[in-house]
């Protein structure tokens, strides 16, 4: 009996969390083949609920799936304001590697296997409608690969991949190929104007920094005021408020 034909009490729980003294760890499997909508909407409203605090791991065990279903999971994660962390347990394929780069920061298994090619996919009616859908297919297709896989892939490879080819690294050749990914994805977002969330050693280490930088403009400040025994001089043309600054 598989997964979708048991009763919703019977079937298994992919998503744990775990309540901390200061934020809350979720853990979700994604496992198997990436389903219909519905079956994320739980994993997706927690990732949009989660505080800057919480950790978020993905543990993926997937050759991939549906598209839409996909596309989904990486809105959220794009919402959560938590850390992502997208860790991969054994196979990482197809559409759950797009979910997997989508990711905050990244962690595999010593032998994970990540698995790249193009889309699958079939349709039906009339012929003109047939082909009108394989073209729009195949623009969004090249489109996305070439942009969810730049910086990660090389040029040629993503060329390789668009003709038919497929692409296997495993862990070593995962991680070497995601620093070279996070540094892009740093500096488009530091273009961008962007952000990414931060640790709680970097919110701490911000919160520290705020503070210092708050205390020395109070002390700028108090060094501007003039003194009560010597007020400024007022001018001619401009009122004066009672500790000496102009009115603009």
């Amino acid at each position: 009996m598989t997964d979708e034909m048991m009763l919703p009490i019977l079937q298994p729980n992919k998503l744990l969390v775990t309540e901390f003294h200061d934020h809350v760890r979720y853990d979700y499997y994604l496992v198997g083949q990436i389903g219909n909508p519905d079956e994320y909407v739980d994993v997706c409203h927690a990732l949009r609920t989660c505080t800057p605090s919480d950790e978020f791991f993905f543990r993926i065990n997937s050759e991939g799936g549906q598209v839409r279903s996909g596309n989904m999971l990486i809105n959220a994660i794009h919402e959560c304001q938590g850390t992502v962390i997208g860790f991969i347990e054994g196979n990482c394929g197809s559409m759950a590697t797009f979910v997997f780069l989508a990711c905050h920061t990244w962690g595999v298994s010593k032998y994970a296997e990540f698995f790249c090619h193009t889309v699958s996919s079939g349709n039906f009616g009339k012929e003109p409608e047939t082909f009108e859908a394989a073209q729009f297919l195949r623009k969004q297709t090249h489109k996305r690969i070439r942009e969810e896989y730049d910086s990660f892939l090389t040029p040629q490879e993503i060329d390789s991949v668009l003709k038919g080819s497929d692409i296997y690294l495993d862990c070593d050749e995962i991680m070497e190929r995601l620093e070279v990914y996070a540094n892009s994805r740093d500096t488009e977002y530091e273009a961008e104007d962007g952000h990414m969330p931060k640790t709680i050693e970097q919110m701490m280490e911000d919160a520290v920094r705020n503070v210092l930088k708050e205390q020395q403009e109070k002390d700028v400040e108090q060094v501007k005021k003039p003194s009560r025994k010597a007020p400024a001089k007022k001018s001619a043309d401009k009122p004066v408020d009672k500790i000496g600054r102009a009115h603009v």
